[in-house]
């Protein structure tokens, strides 16, 4: 008897469904209170003007100002950005706390609106010019969604703020070769 139990069971057909069972992740809570971007602090030496300046930058988030959001409407504090810089002495040739508000006329995109200050960077110095980038953009820390701005600073301590024309990513982009002349193909092909 029990064999004969042991074949029916062995036997029997499994019943097969097309149900697919998998579990929902559940949703990211998303936070009461904003977040802050992290702290952020740069320094460097350059030569201008035959001597020797030191560029400071530091952003931080400030809770005096309007909170922004991100795509996913976290909200975020809004940055400020200090910019100073000192002469070889230690005194200050230029010092200025910048907010989203000194790039208003450049953001009057959704950035602009609910966006924050997100960056502030040295690019170089030329002439009688500081060259810098600033940027208004999404808050999210993994973004990259920015509108690029130039600034720059004049030997007098004039400070002038425009559209971005190019990205700070012109060397990585091939430049159109100029066309050849007869003589530079002839030459190439050996004759």
């Amino acid at each position: 008897m029990g064999v004969a139990l042991l074949c029916c069971s062995a036997c029997k057909k499994e019943r097969k469904t097309n149900d697919i069972i998998t579990k929902i992740a559940p949703k990211p809570k998303t936070p009461r209170n904003p977040q802050s971007l992290s702290d952020f602090k740069y320094e460097k030496k350059v030569q201008w003007m035959g001597s020797v300046y030191t560029i400071r930058i530091r952003r931080f988030a400030d809770k005096s100002l309007e909170t922004t959001t991100d795509e996913d409407g976290k909200k975020y504090y809004d940055n400020k950005v200090q910019l100073q810089i000192l002469r070889q002495d230690g005194s200050s040739f230029y010092d200025k706390t910048f907010t989203k508000a000194d790039f208003r006329a450049f953001t009057d995109n959704q950035y602009g609106r609910e966006g924050a200050l997100v960056g502030f960077m040295f690019d170089r110095a030329e002439g009688n010019k500081l060259f810098f980038g600033a940027s208004v953009g999404s808050p999210d820390p993994n973004s990259d969604e920015y509108v690029p701005i130039d600034v720059t600073i004049d030997n007098q301590g004039r400070l002038h703020i425009t559209d971005a024309v190019e990205l700070d990513t012109g060397s990585d982009q091939v430049q159109p070769a100029k066309p050849k002349t007869e003589d530079e193909m002839a030459e190439e092909e050996g004759m």
